[in-house]
């Protein structure tokens, strides 16, 4: 598709001289013999660039520049002329958004690749547009996929959090309430970031809310989903994730691992890592997940979370141990959203460093 040029200048000859220089170049050219026309003209006119001239009667070429940016009529790149030299009109046009100067008269050939360079720019400018709106559409549909991050019943209380290291990110949450109380759950950690990202753990929601419905063994879920995954998703792509349900009322826990950080059951005494570590999901087809055996007594608390809490740092580039994390919940368990919260604004303070997304989550048998 041609380019389109709004030529503003209020010498005819000037603009029957461009016109006939820029459609020959394979631009459709538009013309304008003042400001006001001009304005009048973007209100309803789409175009790719703006060459506009300085001095022009009723609204010079900065009066112009100021009043499309300020009522924000057009975005599109703005290359300025003039016939005249002055330092203190470049410098006033470029503060105004003009990409580029050039003076009266120029070389054909010069004047056709500023005016090249200024439609690679808009090109440019329309992409970053582009991918503003693809990455909002991306976080709303994350929001949509993850559950509310608290779930508070008689025998079992779940604690979510979540932080992406960019406006989006790869981890992920989810949890089932049955009806016969126990809840399956998983955490899973997406390879990459961004919009790739928020497709790929979409994704990987609707083939776990799949699997589920199949079966309510973890490894059999896990077995279902690395099928699904493999067939797919890209080649280099791969997902963690530790799936689990548990009874509430008993505390029997039932679990698989994809290749995700080992949980840790958490109570008073210290805490214990849970066994067994399996494939990632995606890279191998046929593998077969085993489902694991846990218990959990009243007041433990499984506490669940990707590898990027592994890489958090201070200020001074230490990184936290993740000791630290699990020591402060032997002391203090958490019993509700307000000390959940507490427990996660120190990842979350500034002083803080992370190097990918961290998502935590903290089942406790009350």
């Amino acid at each position: 598709m041609k380019k389109r040029i709004l030529l503003i200048d209020d010498e005819a000859q000037i603009r029957d001289f461009m016109k006939k220089i820029l459609t020959r170049a394979g631009y459709v050219v538009f013309t304008a013999q003042d400001g006001l026309e001009a304005i009048e003209k973007l209100e309803s006119l789409y175009v790719d660039l703006i060459v506009l001239d300085m001095y022009m009667p009723h609204m010079n070429g900065l009066d112009v520049l100021r009043h499309i940016r300020k009522s924000n009529i057009t975005s599109k790149p703005v290359l300025m002329v003039s016939g005249n030299h002055d330092a203190d009109l470049r410098i006033e046009s470029y503060k105004l958004g003009a990409y580029d100067f050039i003076t009266k008269p120029e070389q054909t050939e010069v004047m056709l690749k500023r005016i090249e360079n200024g439609l690679k720019i808009g090109e440019i400018l329309d992409f970053n547009e582009f991918m503003k709106i693809e990455l909002f559409m991306a976080r709303k549909l994350q929001k949509y996929i993850y559950p509310d991050p608290d779930y508070i019943s008689d025998d079992v209380d779940i604690h979510c959090w979540s932080q992406p290291l960019s406006d989006i990110g790869g981890d992920l949450y989810d949890y089932i309430h049955f009806r016969n109380d126990s809840i399956m759950f998983f955490v899973a950690d997406v390879s990459g970031h961004s919009i790739s990202a928020s497709m790929f753990t979409a994704i990987v929601k609707m083939v776990f809310r799949n699997a589920v419905k199949e079966t309510e063994d973890p490894g059999k879920i896990m077995t279902i989903v690395n099928q699904e995954l493999a067939a797919n998703l890209p080649v280099e792509s791969f997902v963690t994730m530790f799936c689990g349900i548990i009874e509430s009322a008993t505390g029997n826990l039932k679990y698989a691992n994809a290749g995700h950080p080992n949980p840790y059951i958490i109570n008073s005494s210290g805490y214990k890592s849970l066994p067994g570590s399996d494939p990632f999901l995606g890279p191998i087809k046929d593998v077969v997940y085993p489902t694991y055996d846990a218990f959990m007594e009243k007041g433990d608390s499984l506490f669940i979370f990707t590898d990027g809490l592994e890489d958090v740092i201070d200020d001074n580039y230490h990184k936290i141990e993740l000791n630290e994390f699990l020591k402060t919940l032997t002391e203090k368990p958490v019993t509700g959203r307000e000390s959940f919260l507490e427990f996660t604004s120190v990842i979350s303070e500034q002083k803080y460093i992370r190097s990918d997304d961290c998502t935590i989550m903290v089942i406790r048998k009350k």
